[in-house]
């Protein structure tokens, strides 16, 4: 009995040890853990969704509402205006950048104090100094929403302070943040770690609150945003390897809030990698004499598990003449029934001059020929013209 309960828990332990391997392999290739309701990855270049959850349950986003308030911003363009705080903007409830009615300040100045503090304050004074009031810059906000493709989003304010039917979803918000990345003076304001603010009475630094900007390699910026209805909520961008990608997990807690989309991005970066499908330059065509059809972009793609390399189909058309830099066609770029690019093809050169035929070679020698004849006859008549006259003149 002795002898054969030591031969089984030998065998048990054999076992154990054999499996092992395989279920660190199986870890090794797991989902990332995230404690947040909905959440969302993609490749800030493509859109490209790399993974998901809940994404497009209806969720109130708290301040990182604030991303659509400055992309609307910085979609205006003027920066360095100068408005005058208005009172509408005093003391609004919640975080502040503590401003003051009657000072002044530049556009760009609220707009660090909207991203770095998430003042409240802030938002609604931008809202006014671009709409003209509040209801009118939502208004503007929905409309933009719409405008991405954002089809289960309200903005009821400019600042995410709850309100019953304030909603957004992951995927949405996922949209915001990459349309205001494509602007470079949001990118530089959100990337900032501090700020001296031009306050009243006196200046003073502001430090940004998203503490992502310290914590993890390659952040580049993001929005955090919390009340007690939408809980822990964080947006977060960073690059690496030439690889940029966006994070936003809502509804998450105080303990996983920022290692929430830590282990997104960590997940990203590991598992999907670079793949160029066309490169600028490509030849995707030659004419007779041979110029090429070129590609005038590149595009690339992220492959990684469950992801599959898009297709890309050209369309070339010649025309009987052309020049260098005309576009003559088009490569579309798929992936199953949606188009991710249409990129411009365009001709390296310009079409040859038209060839001169035999029959053209002929009838000009003949027409050469016969403007000589008759130049040296009109000459050969001058001449004897000139000497009957001398003949004429002798006799006289």
């Amino acid at each position: 009995m002795h002898a054969g309960l030591i031969r089984t828990l030998a065998a048990v332990l054999l076992l154990c040890v054999i499996a092992l391997p395989a279920q660190g392999a199986e870890a090794a290739s797991s989902l990332p853990s995230v404690k947040g309701i909905g959440y969302e990855l993609i490749d800030a270049t493509t859109g490209q969704v790399l993974l998901a959850h809940n994404q497009n349950v209806r969720l109130a986003p708290a301040s990182t509402t604030k991303i659509m308030t400055a992309l609307l911003t910085v979609m205006h363009g003027d920066l360095q205006r100068t408005v005058t705080v208005s009172p509408q903007a005093y003391g609004v409830e919640g975080s502040s950048a503590y401003l003051v009615p009657g000072q002044k300040l530049t556009i760009r100045n609220l707009l660090y104090g909207l991203l770095l503090v998430s003042g409240n304050d802030a938002a609604v004074e931008l809202a006014i100094a671009e709409a003209g009031s509040v209801p009118r810059f939502v208004a503007q906000m929905n409309a933009e929403a719409k405008k991405l493709g954002a089809t289960n989003t309200t903005f009821l304010n400019p600042d995410g302070l709850y309100l019953p039917g304030h909603l957004t979803t992951a995927h949405d918000l996922a949209l915001f943040t990459r349309a205001a990345f494509t602007y470079p003076a949001f990118r530089q304001i959100d990337a900032a770690k501090s700020f001296r603010f031009p306050g009243d009475p006196k200046p003073y630094t502001m430090y940004n609150q998203n503490l992502e900007l310290w914590r993890y390699p390659g952040a580049v910026g993001g929005k955090i945003g919390y009340t007690v209805q939408a809980k822990q909520s964080i947006v977060t961008v960073a690059t690496r390897g030439g690889v940029t990608l966006i994070a936003v997990v809502l509804h998450s807690d105080f303990y996983h809030m920022w290692t929430d989309p830590q282990n997104l991005l960590n997940w990203g970066f590991a598992h999907y990698r670079q793949v160029g499908v066309v490169q600028r330059g490509d030849v995707f065509g030659h004419a007779a004499d041979g110029a090429r059809a070129v590609a005038t972009a590149g595009y690339s793609w992220l492959v990684g598990p469950g992801q599959t390399l898009p297709a890309i189909q050209a369309t070339v058309h010649w025309p009987a003449v052309w020049r260098k830099g005309q576009p003559v066609g088009q490569v579309l770029v798929r992936l199953a029934a949606d188009d991710l690019a249409t990129i411009p093809l365009v001709a390296s050169g310009p079409s040859p001059a038209p060839k001169k035929s035999s029959h053209f070679l002929l009838s000009t020698i003949a027409a050469v020929f016969a403007v000589g004849f008759v130049s040296v006859l009109w000459r050969w008549r001058s001449r004897r013209r000139r000497r009957v006259r001398y003949r004429f003149k002798r006799r006289i």
